[in-house]
């Protein structure tokens, strides 16, 4: 069965071809006052995590004194590995890394949940007649890899299902093929992460997520650092965390102008008509949807609530005693802005760049 280390690495394949990205077009006075925070987030090519776009492109990160770097994100090199040789200050991870990291007896302390919902899933075509993962037993589900298994056999646990009872098969990411597959009902669901649905739905296929609400409440990436240095580099952290929380409520406030930043650093996004927008607009209203009082915080009963099936499936040994790797104290230093500070710097942008302006 496959770890939930590879399965974070498949939703972090997306990787930069540039060992980092500078943040902001800044003058060579500007850019050496700057401080540079090492960091790796989810899908470095896609407007999945669109604050860091927006972070950027509206000026909150320049405005906290940040120069961000993005570090490549697609390696077979476990992300704990990153923190702890000091290669990466902060790193996203998703909820079987951290277990798997906390049970080997790593430092690591998880402050900020970026995405409060999992961004993987199983879809089946709209006109299936398929309701939900009840409806499969005896049908065939298409993974877009084998590390999509282990979603598979949790979504079809909460109904008492077990993977036995349905064929799995590889199908790859969308294209010709998955489409041809789904249509013709090779496969009758499809087993992946949202960039994948979005592409499916830009393809012009019409699909509907069935994914357990018991599996999408489970964080799906949750920024995390090195505990031994976490005091040292607070001020730091607190900094990228607080520009990240205002790039994120720019995607509630205006999220035209966050589809226009998205789109003007990831124009590739866009060819296919509808895809940009299906990314941003789920990412906004889906996975990044806050659904705590604040932005970022770490929810003690989902992520006791989460272990028991990491258990079963023999993931991790035990129940992990959250307070061990959850992190509350930076949530109010990184929600310590105004509405007003967010507002400024879209409408900044939007006056700087009416050409690249969605309607």
């Amino acid at each position: 069965m496959p770890s939930p280390m590879n399965i974070a690495q498949r939703r972090l394949a997306f990787g930069i071809a540039a060992a980092a990205v500078t943040i902001l077009a800044l003058t060579p006075a500007q850019a050496q006052e700057l401080q540079t925070i090492n960091v790796m987030t989810s899908n470095d090519q896609s407007c999945s995590p669109y604050p860091q776009i927006s972070a950027d492109e509206f000026g909150f990160f320049a405005k906290e004194g940040l120069k961000v770097n993005l570090l490549p994100s697609e390696t077979s090199i476990p992300y704990i590995a990153f923190l702890a040789n000091g290669d990466a200050d902060i790193t996203m991870m998703d909820a079987g890394m951290i277990f798997q990291a906390v049970t080997a007896g790593q430092p690591l302390s998880a402050v900020y949940e970026a995405y409060q919902r999992a961004g993987d899933g199983l879809v089946v075509l709209s006109d299936s007649g398929i309701k939900s993962v009840a409806d499969l037993k005896g049908k065939t589900i298409g993974m877009a890899s084998d590390r999509d298994q282990l979603t598979t056999i949790l979504a079809l646990s909460t109904v008492g299902m077990e993977i036995s009872e349905v064929t799995t098969v590889v199908v790859g990411q969308p294209g010709p093929v998955l489409v041809d597959a789904l249509t013709k009902g090779t496969i009758q669901a499809y087993a992946a992460a949202n960039s994948e649905f979005a592409a499916l739905t830009a393809a012009g296929v019409a699909v509907t997520n069935i994914t357990p609400v018991e599996v999408s409440s489970v964080p799906g990436n949750t920024f995390t650092v090195w505990g031994p240095t976490k005091e040292e580099k607070r001020p730091l952290f607190e900094k990228f965390l607080r520009a990240w929380a205002m790039g994120q409520h720019a995607g509630i406030m205006d999220i035209k102008a966050v589809m226009s930043a998205c789109k003007k650093r990831i124009p590739e996004q866009w060819e296919k008509p509808g895809r940009g927008e299906t990314v941003v607009t789920n990412s906004v209203t889906n996975t990044q949807v806050r659904r705590t009082v604040k932005y970022g915080e770490p929810q003690r009963d989902v992520w006791e609530g989460i272990q028991p099936p990491y258990v079963k499936f023999g993931e991790i040994p035990a129940v992990i005693e959250v307070d061990k790797f959850l992190d509350w104290s930076f949530i109010d230093a990184a929600n310590n802005f105004t509405t007003d500070e967010v507002k400024e710097g879209v409408k900044a942008w939007k006056e700087a760049n009416k050409d690249a302006l969605i309607n």
